[in-house]
Order: C-alpha cells, then sequence, then structure tokens
C-alpha cells in the first residue's frame, strides 16, 4: 500500500516538473510574450496570468493603436499604454484562443503560465474584425430596406469595434477608402436624409410621417422634447409614429434626437459590452432635428412599390420536384382576393366599432364581434400596453380561403414601468361568420415583400408563411403560452442558445463560431421548454418581437414544409438579444401549423440554403 502511494505521487509530480522545464524555454525565448498568474483556485491564477499576458501584449502593440490617445476616455493618470492596456483588457479569455496555458501548481495557490508566438498576436484581432465586416454588411442591409434603427446601430457599433483594432487609421473598405472616415460619413448620410413631417393632432398627441430619402422609414428610433424634457424612446414603423407631449406645450417645432447609440442595449452583445464605457462617444449634431408639416403624400421605394395587400392575382408554379401542394387540393384554400368597397362593407362596419372601443376605452361594446379565442387575444391586446391608434387607418380587406384578413390598424403601445415604446400593424382574421377569430402583430412592409414576391411560390402559401410568422411573433409578445404548447411537436427539436464569455464544463453542448464567440447551446424538451416560457411571461411586463432578413425555403418533399431562419430582435422588461432564429415548419394544415424545429443562433447560418433543403 505504501508503494502504491508513493508511485501515484510521482505521476503526479510528473507534469509539473515538465511545465517547468517548458517554461523556463519560453521565458528565454524571443519568440515568445508570456504571463504568470497566481490564486487560490486555477481559474482565479488563469485570469490573473491572462490580465499579465495582455499587459505585455499591449506593449508589443502599443504603436499600432495611433488612435487610442484621441478615441480612449481619458480618465486621470492615463497615458498612451494605459490606455492600450485597457483596449486589449476587453478581449476576454474566449478571444484568445490561440493563447496555450500551462498549470504550473494546482490548487490550492494555483499557478498558471500563459504564453503566445509573437508571430500569432495578430491573430487576437481576427476575430473583430470579422465582426466588423459582418456588422457593416448587415448595416448597408438594413439601409437599404429603411429599417434605420439597424443600420444607425450596427455602423455605430462598428466604430467603436474599429478604435479597438490596432492600425484602425488603414483599415479600408472595398473601394478603398478608411472606415475611420466612412462610417461617420454613412452615419452622417442617412442622418441628413430622415424627414419628421407632421399629420395630425389631437389634445396632447401628435402624429407623424417618417420618411428617409422620401420613401416612409421601416424602421427607427428617436426621442423628443416634449416641452419639459427629452422623452423615452419612441419607435416609428412604416412611415408612422405618435408622439404624446406635455400639456401646454407647442406642437410647432418640435425637436427631435434620433438614436444611434444605443449604448442600453450593448449588453447583448460581448463585441460591443467591454468597449462601451471605454471608447469615447462621437457625437453626430445632424442626429437632431424639427419636425416640419405639412407631409408629403406617402410615397413607396422602387422595391415596395406593391405593398403587402396589393398582390400579384398570377400564381407561379413550383420549380421543385416536390408532390402537390396540399392547398392545391383543398378548394377552400385556392383563393386570396382583395375585396372590394362593397363586398368589405360588412367587415368594415365591424372594424369601425373595433377602432371606435380602442379609442373610447370601452372593450365591452365589441365583446360579440368576437369568437370565444379571438376575444382573449383582444382583451390581451388591450392590456399589453397603454395603446393609441395612429391616424386614420386606411384598412384593407382580403379572402383568405373561407376566411376575411383585415389589414392593418397602426396602434403606438407604450409601458408605465419602461422607456420603450412600439408601433405595431394589428392583423384582424374573421371566421365564415364574420367573427374576429385571430389577432396578429403583422410583420412590416418589407418583411412582406420579400416573402410575397418569392418567386417559387403559390400566392396562398406565401400568405400562410406570412400569417404564420405573424402569429408566431404575436404568442410571444400577448403571452398566448396555450398556442405555443399546441404549435410546437410534442417531438420538436428546440434547442436555447446563449453567447457565453469562455467553455463551460456542463452539458451543455459548446460551439464555436467564426468570429471566435462561444454559444452554448442546449436542447430541451417541449416540456422544458414551454416551462421556461411560462416563467418568462410571469416575470415580464412586456415582450416584443421584431423580424428582419428572411431566408425562406421551400423542402423538397412532405408537400407544405418551409426551413425559415429570421433575423429576430427580441425586447422585453428586463432582457433583450439578437440572434437567428431557424424553424422547421409544417404548413399543410395551415390552421394548425406544426414547428418540427426551433433554433436560436447569434449569427447568421451561411449554410441554412442546403440545411433548409433537407
Amino acid at each position: 500500500m505504501r508503494l502504491r502511494v508513493i508511485l501515484i505521487a510521482l505521476t503526479a509530480a510528473v507534469p509539473f516538473i515538465a511545465g517547468a522545464q517548458s517554461v523556463n524555454e519560453i521565458k528565454n525565448s524571443a519568440d515568445y510574450i508570456y504571463g504568470e498568474g497566481f490564486g487560490e483556485t486555477v481559474a482565479e491564477a488563469d485570469n490573473d496570468a491572462l490580465r499579465s499576458l495582455i499587459s505585455k501584449i499591449s506593449v508589443s502593440v502599443e504603436s499600432d493603436f495611433s488612435q487610442v490617445e484621441e478615441e480612449v476616455v481619458s480618465i486621470e493618470g492615463m497615458n498612451a499604454t494605459s490606455k492600450v492596456n485597457s483596449v486589449m483588457q476587453t478581449y476576454s479569455q474566449a478571444t484568445l484562443q490561440n493563447t496555450e496555458r500551462i498549470i504550473t501548481k494546482n490548487a490550492p495557490n494555483a499557478e498558471v503560465f500563459r504564453y503566445v508566438k509573437r508571430s500569432d498576436v495578430n491573430k487576437i484581432f481576427e476575430s473583430r474584425k470579422k465582426v466588423l465586416t459582418d456588422w457593416l454588411e448587415s448595416a448597408a442591409k438594413a439601409e437599404s430596406k429603411g429599417k434605420l434603427d439597424n443600420a444607425l446601430r450596427l455602423y455605430y457599433w462598428g466604430y467603436c469595434l474599429l478604435q479597438s483594432l490596432p492600425n484602425s487609421n488603414d483599415m479600408v473598405d472595398a473601394a478603398g477608402k478608411t472606415l475611420v472616415t466612412v462610417i461617420p460619413e454613412h452615419i452622417n448620410e442617412i442622418l441628413e436624409d430622415i424627414r419628421f413631417y407632421k399629420t395630425n393632432e389631437d389634445g396632447n398627441f401628435v402624429e407623424l410621417q417618417v420618411m428617409y430619402n422620401g420613401n416612409p422609414v421601416t424602421s427607427l428610433e428617436f426621442t423628443f422634447f416634449d416641452g419639459m424634457g427629452w422623452s423615452n424612446r419612441v419607435t416609428a414603423t412604416d412611415g408612422r409614429s405618435v408622439i404624446e407631449m406635455r400639456p401646454g406645450a407647442s406642437h410647432n417645432n418640435i425637436r427631435i434626437a434620433c438614436e444611434y447609440k444605443y449604448e442600453n442595449q450593448t449588453h447583448v452583445d460581448k463585441n460591443i459590452e467591454p468597449l462601451a464605457g471605454l471608447i469615447r462617444a462621437k457625437n453626430f449634431p445632424k442626429a437632431s432635428m424639427t419636425v416640419q408639416a405639412d407631409a408629403p403624400m406617402m410615397a413607396m421605394s422602387s422595391n415596395t412599390a406593391t405593398t403587402t395587400h396589393a398582390i400579384s392575382q398570377t400564381v407561379i408554379a413550383e420549380v421543385d420536384d416536390s408532390p402537390v401542394s396540399a392547398f392545391e387540393s383543398a378548394p377552400e384554400y385556392s383563393t386570396l382576393t382583395l375585396l372590394d368597397a362593397t363586398q368589405a362593407k360588412p367587415y368594415n362596419d365591424v372594424m369601425d366599432k373595433i377602432t371606435a372601443a380602442i379609442k373610447q376605452g370601452k372593450y365591452d361594446s365589441v365583446k360579440d364581434q368576437f369568437t370565444t379565442d379571438g376575444l382573449d387575444m383582444f382583451t390581451k391586446l388591450v392590456n399589453y400596453g397603454k395603446g393609441r391608434i395612429i391616424g386614420t387607418p386606411k384598412l384593407e380587406y382580403m379572402a383568405l380561403g373561407k376566411e376575411v384578413v383585415c389589414r392593418s390598424l397602426p396602434i403606438r403601445f407604450s409601458f408605465s414601468n419602461n422607456n420603450r415604446q412600439f408601433v405595431e400593424n394589428i392583423t384582424f382574421t374573421f371566421n365564415e361568420d364574420k367573427k374576429i377569430d385571430c389577432l396578429a402583430f403583422g410583420l412590416d412592409e418589407k418583411a412582406s415583400y420579400d416573402i410575397l414576391h418569392h418567386p417559387a411560390w403559390d400566392e396562398y402559401a406565401r400568405k400562410i408563411l406570412i400569417e404564420f410568422l405573424e402569429n408566431y411573433k404575436t404568442a410571444y409578445s400577448l403571452k398566448r403560452w396555450d398556442y405555443l404548447n399546441q404549435v410546437f411537436d410534442d417531438n420538436a427539436v428546440i434547442i436555447v442558445g446563449k453567447v457565453v464569455e469562455k467553455p463551460t464544463t456542463n452539458t451543455e453542448k459548446l460551439n464555436e463560431y467564426t468570429n471566435n464567440r462561444f454559444v452554448t447551446q442546449t436542447r430541451l424538451s417541449k416540456e422544458t421548454y414551454m416551462q421556461n416560457l411560462k416563467r418568462c411571461f410571469d416575470s415580464n411586463e412586456f415582450i416584443n418581437i421584431r423580424f428582419a432578413e428572411n431566408d425562406i425555403y421551400k423542402a423538397g418533399r412532405g408537400g407544405e414544409i418551409y426551413g425559415i431562419q429570421i433575423k429576430q430582435d427580441y425586447y422585453s422588461s428586463n432582457y433583450g438579444d439578437t440572434g437567428y432564429l431557424w424553424l422547421m415548419v409544417d404548413l399543410n394544415d395551415p390552421k394548425q401549423p406544426v414547428i418540427k424545429v426551433r433554433i436560436w443562433n447569434p449569427e447568421r447560418d451561411e449554410n441554412f440554403h442546403g440545411l433548409a433543403s433537407f
């Protein structure tokens, strides 16, 4: 027994002897940069070693950070070296994956040695360069679709990220222009082409039309001076918004400040979060403007000349070898018709009552216009937040099989315990008895356009896809737990994800993405997911989901089965994030959609087309 103990002790000591030899070789070599750390635990010692290593890397790259004196927030006693070190400290352990570690002594009183080849130092910055490139590409796409909130946020965050890279003055875009110049120019160009117009006044409320390059903005966030102070952030959607002024305040020349920094959202992205308080804020005076009178006629850009409800009547044949569409074999699912004024009158009469009830707060007066499910959704809608109808709605009615869909009633929602406001376009679905059976927060016009003009699906399939996505996102906002419990298949593949700072050692599956961020992806059973969702609903005053950048493919088999990848901006009263949802949904029965797969990723999956073709 005594001999066995001695053997174990000698075996345990071997790594440290070998490690010590290797440490000495590294210390005596000019090819490496190293740091030593000490702590009660290995984790504490490792963090200490990383701090030491980063400090030494900072010295080696200091001359490459020419902008650091101007761009980093000054603190008393800070010089160029300490500023570079502060920037380098924003690179987390997850980012420094090309560094090596040797545990020279285990806990207690652990000692860790971290080192990196001098020739590999530049690799530390590659992941952040990739993130910057991705952000600028996404910002340009968002700008082209009028999603100015996303465009301004990503351009501004990209500018901050740029300052954390060495030789930032030398980085150029595809045209060879330096990014330190180009990014601010892009932001200014967007801001100078935004216009706010007053369209109506109702007491303290002022309705606005918000335009960009002569077209309605798809989405934009701003604040305004209400006569005594600056408001909470307000959202403009599809060119419309409404603001509430203080009693007695003038409604002329209202001052507006467009949001572009999004400082309260930096926690949703680990790339920008550590830089938020470090990089000096850059101000853009053009973000300030005044509301003008005499709004022009609402115009649509060339790629949205056909709106959500003005759909082509041409049915385009499928281009793949999938079986006959389930819709084609069902006569009740074969029509999609825009109603004329005479046909729409009975539905419009109901909607007149609904809008009056919302404006007057007399919700009980319209109970008989709903089915049981419809009334439940309407009740949740009017309790979602303080709602106000914007302007004089121009509703249009579409026959969808045996149902009629009314689009779109614009309502602004505000919340007593939160500083966010949302504008949602509400859709109402009437059943055969002309009772409202379903309400949903509509997709914005750009997202709807992308789906409605897809060349490979029949027209009805495109409308069902929009209906599904609208119902799906509305279910989270109105906390329709029963609906979501029904729509998820009992054996659905449900994978939730989150970005983490360092690898975990639990049972979560760990994936490394191309920007070297680490993401834990946990597969949940439907039962567990629904239990977690119920707790989420109970703990939040509100939930709001915004969709953008649709990628949708039809399965090569199985009829009406679709793979959907869609960018999701998720907001709640205590949390927010941005990522991509991957859904596989069976729409063969359009009244009972079934989600087979639901996966959240922090980044867009470039292989989605292949995955979705299954």
